[in-house]
């Protein structure tokens, strides 16, 4: 598996609604899924807790001192995308927060 970088990731966000989809190739097995998903929370200084799997969908959330949100995976419509969890948060703040983590 290539390495995830935070340009990566940043490129590939788009909002939608209430969400913000990051289009890139999903992971193909749960090993790679835990993989990108700690690699992932490494790069923005995420912590992880209470991950959920399901026949076809994973749920993790994600948090740190500034944002948390809610990353999820679906295999069988094929997408990504992070949902920001708590009072005050958006996807719009969520993006703005993870560009500027960029540098």
């Amino acid at each position: 598996m290539q390495q995830l970088t935070r340009q990566d990731i940043t490129q590939a966000l788009s909002m939608q609604g209430d969400n913000l989809l990051i289009a890139l190739p999903l992971p193909s097995t749960p090993l790679k899924t835990t993989q990108w998903t700690e690699n992932f929370a490494a790069l923005f200084d995420f912590t992880c807790y209470e991950a959920d799997w399901g026949a076809d969908r994973y749920q993790i959330r994600l948090r740190n001192n500034d944002v948390e949100c809610l990353l999820c995976i679906e295999w069988l419509c094929e997408a990504m995308w992070l949902t920001p969890l708590g009072q005050g948060q958006t996807a719009l703040l969520l993006r703005d927060w993870l560009y500027q983590k960029k540098s």
